[in-house]
């Protein structure tokens, strides 16, 4: 008899039970998909300041064709490491002379300015060309949180021309590999800090 109790009281918690697995893996689900598609909602319902100062929406966002990579040590940059965080990715084919040198200061005070939100952003300093030993020694001194990426080899070239948009010269690219934002040389740093702020607090991706 207590037997058959107790396989009565399993077949009337079966129900609950398997109730609440669904309700666990819905959660779960909701977890892992949810940082994959605010980007893309982000886009679809515009959402970014407005005003010249800020960035220009790339419409719609393209999606990066990543390349292997590598820094100014050598070592490899692969494509899982873009997409871990947001990157904001500076475009230069001059050797990063003084003006690019300025802008590398701006936006480091920006990542600064996000405070806790800093560990969820990269700064990138793309450089599509050959540079002789040495060339940026100094400056990844100055910034060793700085990922500097040079070279002249097909791939890094080919990869620097998926920024190729007229008048911009900063980008930012999202955790999901998508260049969504577009920034002039003469950017408002305010405006992309705004940018970075909302979008960091719309987004659990990276």
């Amino acid at each position: 008899m207590s037997e058959l109790s107790g396989a009565n009281l399993n077949n009337a918690k079966t129900p609950q039970s398997k109730s609440s697995g669904r309700k666990i893996l819905l959660i779960l689900a909701a977890i892992f998909v949810l940082p994959f598609t605010v980007a893309a909602t982000l886009h679809l319902l515009n959402v970014h300041p407005s005003g010249n100062s800020y960035g220009n929406l790339v419409k719609p966002p393209h999606a990066l064709q990543f390349s292997l990579l590598h820094d100014v040590q050598g070592k490899e940059f692969k494509a899982q490491q873009w997409l871990k965080k947001w990157s904001v990715v500076t475009v230069d084919s001059t050797g990063c002379l003084e003006p690019c040198q300025a802008q590398v200061y701006l936006l480091r005070q920006v990542h600064i300015s996000l405070g806790k939100e800093f560990k969820r952003i990269q700064r990138v300093l793309l450089v599509p060309i050959e540079l002789k030993g040495g060339a940026f020694d100094a400056l990844q001194k100055q910034y060793p949180d700085l990922i500097i990426l040079t070279g002249a080899d097909a791939e890094t070239v080919k990869f620097a021309g998926e920024f190729n948009m007229v008048g911009a010269h900063v980008y930012l690219v999202d955790p999901l590999g998508n260049l969504m934002m577009s920034y002039s040389e003469k950017m408002d740093p305010k405006g992309l800090r705004s940018d970075l702020t909302q979008l960091l607090k719309n987004s659990w991706a990276g």
